[in-house]
């Protein structure tokens, strides 16, 4: 493990900078209104229904908060991807990879793109929704396999402009540099695509977070496929999403199997562990050794630091453990509540509507509304 760069000071943090990152106070704006199938439920991000950390998705697009429109100056200690630097996050779901997100940005590596942030993005930019969603038609090779013949049956998470007969399965370097040149790194969605951001980005520098496959294996069943398989996930997914317009969860599940290339939670359980090592493997393969940084949580801000060739932050600052399973799965859940609201609105409004319209040409008439209920229909 060896870094060619010069040592970057790091920013002195306050000691409440926990409380900065994470804001108890604070939601992002609700979207308008739209029938856009990623609008309110973005890639493996939740509806906008919960509150997440505004500080850190600022910092994934850096604002000028004085003027909104003149970028912050890039003061990371890394160059961006499109530069042919950058950190490429490679570990898999549930393996720390938005504790990774948070330590990168103490030590001002301030645009990291995690797949939390992707939801800020519905409202101004659904379009670069779409085109994550694309990534993982292309870049997920089993995708072909769960839908076959996508003309006649295709995803309802993907537009139709985008299925083809092409039989492409992997982006170039200027396909990923339209979502990525302009970040430092990418973590948590990246492991989807290994092989092909490796490609893209041979210079990048990887960090591979790792933990006991077992508890891995436990966690993802818990968190991830549980609540997306389980009753209230199938019926979000089978009946409330196609009344949404809303594919979220099924984008969610689809990319589950393309990812352990199977087709039904039973086969997905039985190669939890093999899909694991088989990802490490993978990586460890394409990455020289120089450019790879094996981690484990817990190892601490000195392995990390050296690796990037940046100074430990003070001894009063922690490595940060956040997005535990049992949050993920509040907040999974509270996606799944929001997009059942929006269906049951969605069955009743019409009914609720001529309701109401009867008992106000009723009232404006004049007629006594309960005794004619009770006389037309009480009888």
């Amino acid at each position: 493990m060896s870094c060619n760069m010069g040592a970057t000071e790091v920013p002195s943090l306050p000691s409440n900078y926990q409380a900065l990152l994470f804001p108890k106070d604070k939601t992002p704006p609700l979207p308008s209104p739209s029938r856009d199938p990623l609008v309110f439920s973005s890639f493996f991000t939740l509806n906008y229904s919960y509150k997440s950390d505004t500080t850190l998705e600022t910092m994934a697009t850096p604002v000028n908060k004085k003027t909104q429109d003149t970028p912050i100056p890039n003061t990371s200690p890394v160059t961006t991807l499109g530069n042919d630097g950058g950190v490429l996050c490679l570990g898999a779901f549930r393996t720390g990879t938005y504790s990774m997100t948070t330590a990168l940005n103490i030590l001002g590596i301030d645009r990291v793109l995690h797949g939390r942030h992707m939801a800020t993005w519905g409202k101004e930019n659904p379009q670069l929704l779409h085109q994550w969603a694309n990534a993982a038609w292309v870049n997920l090779p089993y995708m072909r396999v769960l839908y076959p013949d996508p003309k006649r049956r295709r995803p309802g998470w993907l537009r139709p402009e985008f299925v083809s007969s092409d039989t492409t399965t992997s982006f170039n370097r200027q396909q990923w540099d339209t979502l990525l040149a302009d970040y430092h790194s990418i973590a948590d969605v990246a492991c989807l695509y290994p092989e092909s951001l490796i490609k893209a980005y041979p210079r990048a520098k990887v960090i591979l977070c790792y933990r006991d496959p077992d508890k891995w294996a436990a966690s993802m069943d818990d968190t991830l496929v549980q609540t997306v398989t389980g009753w209230p996930g199938t019926l979000v997914r089978r009946f409330a999403e196609p009344l949404t317009g809303t594919f979220g969860f099924t984008m969610r599940w689809d990319v589950l199997k393309a990812w352990f290339g199977v087709k039904n939670v039973t086969d997905m359980r039985a190669v939890y562990k093999d899909k694991f090592e088989a990802h490490y493997a993978a990586v460890r393969a394409l990455v020289p050794p120089e450019q790879l940084l094996e981690y484990r949580l817990g190892d601490g801000w000195g392995p990390l630091c050296e690796f990037l060739g940046t100074p430990e932050p003070g001894p009063g600052v922690p490595f940060p453990r956040v997005n535990d399973g049992k949050s993920l799965r509040r907040t999974l859940r509270r996606g799944m509540a929001t997009t059942m609201l929006k269906a049951l609105w969605i069955v009743v409004r019409y009914p609720v509507m001529l309701g109401g319209l009867w008992f106000l040409v009723s009232a404006a008439r004049g007629t006594n509304f309960w005794k004619t209920y009770r006389q037309e229909y009480l009888r």
